[in-house]
Formats: structure tokens, C-alpha cells, sequence
């Protein structure tokens, strides 16, 4: 049986949060199921999609504004079930105004928990961790 289907639905709903970044706060958290759990690159804990909503939006109006998501340069899928994903990307940022590539302290790697509901895929838990460059 192949994944193939389930796997570009994955890509798409990644690339939504990389359009919709630093734009528009509930269409970022549109990507979540109602009652995710997001944990921030700092450590911030954020449950359901109204808190994600609410702390995206405020970050895109002030500290994160004008910034961009990269895409990721490694990603692999590992499915559960057929409506459960691992997903784990690596080497994606946040770049900054007046940058144009990911700076070394700045890159990240992220798991995240995916679901299929009705047809459709949603991130039910998200963790982004900055990538230790030491070993």
C-alpha cells in the first residue's frame, strides 16, 4: 500500500503554514486540529487551536513581522495507522527581514503529530527545537 496520496496532502498542509507565516495568525493555526498542542522553539506551550491562533497573530504583529519561513531541507513521514503520521522536518528557519537564507543558530528541526480527520490532514502536536550545531 502506498502513501503517496497521504504524503503530498502532508507537503501541502506544511506548505500552508510556510504562505500563511508572518501574515495571517488563524490561517496559520488552520493547520491544527481544535485541540493541538503547539510548543514554540523557546519552550512556550500553546492548546487549541484558538491559543495558537491568538499567540501566532501577536507574533506576527510585532517580533516576527516581516519575517519568512523557509522550507525544510530533510523531511520524513512515518505512518502509524493510515490517518496517523510522524512527521520530522530539519534545516527549516525563520528568516529575517534583509536576509535571504537561514542563519546556522537559527535553524530548527520539528516533529509533528498528523491526523487524518474526515478526509483531511491536521497537525495535532507540533515541537520546534533549534538544532544543536555542538556536539
Amino acid at each position: 500500500m502506498t502513501h503517496a496520496a497521504d504524503e503530498l496532502a502532508l507537503e501541502r498542509l506544511e506548505q500552508q503554514q510556510i504562505d500563511t507565516w508572518a501574515h495571517d495568525g488563524a490561517a496559520f493555526a488552520a493547520t491544527f486540529t481544535d485541540d493541538a498542542d503547539l510548543i514554540d522553539v523557546m519552550g512556550g506551550h500553546f492548546h487549541g487551536r484558538a491559543a495558537i491562533t491568538e499567540t501566532m497573530q501577536e507574533g506576527f504583529a510585532t517580533f516576527m513581522a516581516g519575517t519568512r519561513m523557509s522550507p525544510p531541507t530533510t523531511r520524513t513521514v512515518n505512518f502509524i495507522t493510515p490517518a496517523m503520521a510522524v512527521v520530522i522536518t530539519s534545516g527549516n528557519c525563520i528568516i529575517r527581514p534583509g536576509e535571504q537564507e537561514c542563519r546556522p543558530e537559527d535553524l530548527s528541526i520539528q516533529t509533528k503529530v498528523a491526523v487524518k480527520q474526515d478526509g483531511q490532514w491536521l497537525f495535532r502536536t507540533f515541537q520546534n527545537t533549534r538544532i544543536n550545531a555542538e556536539p
